[in-house]
Formats: structure tokens, C-alpha cells, sequence
């Protein structure tokens, strides 16, 4: 299933390159901006849990905003793996190899230089199977977040919500705030992470409502972005998805690249 989700994935990089190569030129002064970006990691980590088995991950996706109205629109993909099929409360499905996220926002600036983001994020799992595994995967959330640049460090704290999360769990809310220190060395960047979640049906999504953290060094070298970051959770072994270690604490490094 890997190889073909990798598949999947690369020709969806092709896509993103191809629609990213310059063959129209616009002007400096134009209000449409579009925008594109790849990612290797060696896990995908969705608010503190893998998503891919604790595999590698292949991501990308292209956007485009009109900077007069703050409008902001795009897509963004991942391969995924949860793992072995199983029944019951908490249950995965090996059949879903693919996350696509459509979404679309506002972001703008307050008095202060206080900045603000608010939009909708569909979050959609070709391969899984209602119809087989009584849940449907797909769902939509709203989201919205402030932020400020202390110029010696920067600060966002935001929330997002569902009217029904993951695999038909029912509510969730999702809190959090997030921090970045630049360094006087070389270039390098600290990046912390806390969020809480909460879930109406904890039985069926497969987890208690609990916390994640993460803190990351980042080095931005013309394009590319390296960074390596230390994830956990709260959740134990058997609080996770029935006995999955895929909340357990695990080091990720990534390499990005935007155009």
C-alpha cells in the first residue's frame, strides 16, 4: 500500500510543479499571487499522532490569494497509513492511502500589527470505505487565529472546530498556541507547539481527549526549509487506537521547499 500511496503522491508533486512552472508571467504589481510547496518527513505527525504508521511521508500542494481582500484558496496532500483494518470503537482502515485538504481563508492585519487568519478546511480520505467501515473519514472544520512578531520572538494562539470530526466523533475543538524564537546562530530558528483536543465521541474516534506538544530547530537555506522536531502526547500505548504506539514520543525531520 505504500508504494502505491508514493505513486499517488509523486504524481501529485509532478502536478505541483508543472501548474508552478513560469509559463505565464505576471506583472510585479498584480494582486494574484500563487504559490507551491513539496515536503519529505519521516513521519506525518497530525496533531501529535502519525498518521503514517510512524512511515515516511511525501506532501505538497499549491495555493493562490488575492492580496486586496486577504482571500486565500489551495490544496494540500499527503500520503497516509493507519494502519491494519480492525472493527470496533477506535477502528482503522488500511484502505485510506491518501489525505487531500481543500481549503480557503481570510488573513489580515490588525491595528498593532496584530495579525488575523480565519477559514475552512475540508479534510478529505479517498480509499476509505463507508460502506464497509461504518464511518466515513471525511469532515470539515472552521478555523481562525491571531498572532503578533515581538521582533525578538513571535507568538499565535488559535482554535479550530468540527461539527463532526474524524470517522463521525461528533464535536471537536482543537486549541492552541504556538511560539518562534530566531537565534543568533546560524540562521537557525526554535519553534514550540502546545494544543489540546477535545471529542464529543471519544469511543469512536479512538482516543480520550488529550494534549501535544512540539519543539523544533528550523534553517531556511534559500527555498528549502531542514527542521527537526521532538513530538509527543499525553495518550499511553493503550489509550491510543486500541494498543498503537502512534501517540508515543518520536524525533520527525523534514525538508520543504517553496516556490
Amino acid at each position: 500500500m505504500m508504494k502505491t500511496s508514493f505513486k499517488k503522491m509523486i504524481c501529485f508533486m509532478s502536478t505541483v510543479l508543472v501548474l508552478n512552472t513560469p509559463v505565464i508571467v505576471y506583472a510585479e504589481d498584480s494582486p494574484h499571487e500563487f504559490s507551491a510547496n513539496v515536503a519529505i518527513s519521516t513521519d506525518y505527525r497530525f496533531r501529535g499522532i502519525s498518521q503514517t504508521t510512524k512511515d515516511p511521508a511525501i506532501s505538497g500542494g499549491f495555493g493562490y490569494s488575492y492580496t486586496p481582500f486577504g482571500f486565500y484558496a489551495g490544496v494540500w496532500a499527503s500520503n497516509i497509513d493507519f494502519g491494519e483494518p480492525t472493527s470496533g470503537p477506535g477502528s482503522v482502515n488500511d484502505t485510506a492511502d491518501m489525505e487531500i485538504d481543500f481549503f480557503g481563508g481570510f488573513a489580515g492585519e490588525l491595528p498593532m500589527g496584530v495579525g488575523w487568519d480565519i477559514g475552512g478546511l475540508y479534510y478529505m480520505y479517498p480509499g476509505s470505505d463507508p460502506g464497509t467501515y461504518a464511518n466515513d473519514y471525511d469532515y470539515f472544520e472552521v478555523y481562525g487565529s491571531l498572532s503578533y512578531d515581538f521582533g525578538k520572538f513571535d507568538v499565535k494562539g488559535g482554535l479550530a472546530y468540527s461539527p463532526d470530526y474524524f470517522a463521525e466523533s461528533g464535536d471537536s475543538i482543537y486549541l492552541y498556541g504556538d511560539v518562534g524564537i530566531p537565534l543568533p546562530v546560524a540562521g537557525l530558528k526554535l519553534a514550540g507547539h502546545v494544543g489540546s483536543q477535545w471529542i464529543d465521541d471519544n469511543a469512536t474516534f479512538g482516543t480520550p481527549d488529550y494534549v501535544d506538544w512540539k519543539v523544533g530547530l528550523s534553517k531556511e537555506i534559500k527555498q528549502f526549509t531542514f527542521d527537526i522536531s521532538y513530538i509527543d502526547t499525553d495518550l499511553s500505548d493503550g489509550e491510543c487506537f486500541g494498543g498503537t504506539d502512534f501517540c508515543d514520543a518520536t524525533a520527525v525531520f523534514t525538508v520543504s521547499a517553496s516556490f
